[in-house]
């Protein structure tokens, strides 16, 4: 039974590095949960691009909205370990779980992390008639006046709306949150000045900013943004734990060979390495950052870690 159980062994391990050695072999799969069109969208195709040239090996996009991303997440998790299937993984992708009341999926258990391709900036605003100009003088604000200062989003549960919550957290400050139904509903409340705040992605946001119409007084991420080389981070503004971004990372299924995940990444790197690839993510205000997948894996697991103590510590109750 021993022999038969080594022999079984090492068959697996064979099949496992001829599996990977053989790679790829058939068509890459690309699954976006969003609609055609978003930046996700847009970096998914540039990576199935140019993995179908590097790779020689056909390389389609898929995209399965709904559900707030679950279904795409569902598919995924259940499609073969074999690295012929990714998602592309939004900063939603840890947050989901601490808002649903049914476990539908594990971004850390069911998930391999591949690659963090890139980042799309949030940035704090507030309406041009607001008067302040920097973070310090609207927390003074919001603490002279406790419960009077709101801030807008998305919707319920959305990155928008945790990232509030986390500046609430963060700051010490109370604020009344109003959600709404989308960005195109919340802008024109925003510039009214109907709304005292945002926390939102920044290629969105850009435009009212440089036509003066919002005040960006800071960014949310690990460094300054190019578009705005004066407004200076959280962290800068002594906020270092207000890190929120539109992640747009790359996860295969559980049980992915790492020489599979290897190949993948090591190709995902070199095409966004591409100095081309720099200038088109710039045009649509998405930053490049690419990691290894020991280091994508940290990033989701502190990611999913935060959300759960801020969706707890907001009284945010899973539906």
């Amino acid at each position: 039974m021993k022999r038969l159980l080594a022999a079984c062994a090492v068959a697996a391990a064979f099949v496992t590095s001829a599996n990977g050695q053989g790679f790829p072999n058939q068509t890459i799969k690309i699954i976006v949960p969003f609609t055609p069109g978003g930046s996700n969208d847009v970096v998914a195709r540039e990576i199935a691009t140019g993995l179908q040239t590097r790779l020689k090996q056909t390389a389609v996009v898929e995209n399965r909205p709904g559900g707030g991303g679950t279904i795409a997440y569902q598919f995924v998790a259940k499609s073969p370990a074999d690295g012929y299937t990714m998602l592309v993984a939004p900063a939603s992708f840890t947050m989901g779980p601490h808002l649903s009341k049914k476990q539908l999926y594990h971004p850390i258990k069911e998930f391999a992390a591949i690659n963090l391709v890139a980042d799309v900036p949030f940035v704090m605003v507030v309406p041009a008639s607001l008067p302040v100009n920097s973070v310090q003088e609207f927390i003074a604000l919001a603490k002279k006046s406790p419960n009077k200062l709101t801030f807008g989003s998305v919707g319920q549960g959305t990155p928008q709306h945790l990232a509030g919550e986390l500046f609430k957290l963060s700051a010490g400050v109370d604020l009344i949150h109003v959600p709404f139904r989308g960005a195109t509903a919340v802008l024109p409340d925003l510039l009214a000045g109907r709304i005292d705040m945002f926390i939102g992605a920044i290629n969105s946001l850009l435009p009212l900013i440089k036509d003066g119409k919002l005040k960006a007084l800071a960014t949310s991420g690990t460094k300054r943004v190019d578009s705005l080389p004066n407004v200076p981070t959280m962290a800068e503004v002594g906020l270092p734990d207000v890190q929120v971004g539109s992640g747009v990372g790359l996860v295969a299924p559980a049980g992915t060979p790492p020489e599979v995940i290897a190949t993948l990444n090591r190709e995902i790197s070199a095409i966004i390495a591409d100095p081309g690839f720099h200038e088109r993510m710039k045009k649509i205000g998405v930053d490049v950052i690419g990691t290894t997948p020991q280091a994508y894996a940290k990033v989701l697991s502190d990611d999913y870690a935060k959300w759960a103590k801020v969706t707890k510590a907001a009284g945010i109750e899973p539906q």
